[in-house]
């Protein structure tokens, strides 16, 4: 199994890599899943490269299990790690998980997510609590999560049920999925909160926020896609889920209806899709975009789950095409 040095050497030549990297076939040699597709598609925007990655991190713990937890492949361990250096204007954590297909094969990272792991810091007058996530799009639960679970000689716990536990994938890309205005923001399977109920009153208010009255609908369909990543054990028992989606989103006219609509969100500060259809100022009968969500969860042993942190607001753009208006 990877040890600590070797660990950080993979993080400092991911970051590198990703940096420079020219074309998708260097970024494939260092990123998979998920964060490949994100960063194949910004790079195929000309975004600048430090845009993708961070191109530093402070206070990085890695989370290794030992290799009696994972005595086959793919094997996996999680870069935990705070992206500004004073920690005490900073409660929440970077999640980075790195995945290894196969003996022999290169490190890739897989994707990345955040989550509040400390209370909100005592500040001082004139101090700001700092919102690293919130540049990488994300927004976090407020209550902190319990510190990871540590086993023989500091190695991370993975959880004995991590199938079982995966399967909040599958219920958060169906709680997601539905035809706005008409989702429902109740479920057995998740606490009410502001990562999961607001997310869809979010979604369900579209149409009142763009005026639509009812005559232009948005279909949103999840689906739970990428490498399976490492379900942590935490202190308290629970298990920490992340998963990546793809998110599907159909917008178009109801049936004879002759409606168009300009492309974008209210709820995106920037939104690329408008640059792949080919413009954001045209109108449009149809659009499909397709982006990238990435979603932790806190997963009991009983009860709904909850959602630590998450870019179901601000996920980038993977795709999007579209029938202009004539």
């Amino acid at each position: 199994m990877i040890d600590r040095a070797e660990a950080e050497k993979v993080l400092e030549s991911q970051l590198r890599l990703a940096v420079y990297a020219k074309d998708k076939d260097a970024l494939a040699k260092v990123e998979t899943g998920a964060l490949f597709e994100e960063s194949a598609t910004l790079q195929y925007l000309n975004i600048e490269p430090g845009a993708r990655v961070m191109r530093e991190m402070d206070w990085v713990d890695y989370l290794i299990p030992t290799e009696r937890d994972q005595p086959g492949y793919p094997r996996s361990f999680t870069a935990l790690f705070r992206g500004t250096q004073d920690r005490e204007q900073d409660r929440a954590a970077g999640l980075y998980y790195f995945v290894q297909a196969e003996a022999g094969a290169p490190w890739k990272a897989a994707a990345k997510s955040w989550a509040t792991d400390r209370p909100a810091p005592q500040l001082k007058p004139g101090q700001h609590e700092d919102h690293v996530y919130g540049v990488a799009g994300f927004d976090i639960r407020d209550k902190p999560i319990a510190a990871p679970a540590r086993g023989e000689a500091g190695s991370a716990v993975l959880s004995p049920t991590a199938a079982g536990d995966r399967e909040v994938c599958g219920r958060y890309a169906e709680y997601l999925s539905f035809t706005a205005p008409d989702g429902e923001p109740g479920s057995d399977h998740f606490v009410p909160g502001k990562l999961t109920s607001d997310i869809v009153t979010a979604y369900n208010a579209e149409d009142k926020e763009k005026g639509w009255n009812g005559n232009i609908r948005s279909r949103f369909a999840f689906e739970a896609t990428g490498v399976d990543l490492p379900v942590l054990r935490l202190a308290d028992g629970k298990s920490l889920v992340t998963c990546t989606f793809v998110q599907t989103t159909r917008t178009d006219s109801k049936p004879g209806q002759d409606r168009r609509f300009t492309f974008g969100s209210v709820r995106l500060s920037k939104d690329w899709a408008g640059i792949l259809l080919g413009s954001d100022n045209e109108w449009w009968t149809s659009t499909t975009v397709r982006r990238s969500v990435t979603a932790t969860f806190e997963v009991p042993a009983r009860g709904p789950a909850d959602v630590v942190g998450c870019n179901c607001l601000n996920p980038p753009v993977l795709s999007a095409e579209g029938s202009p208006a004539e």
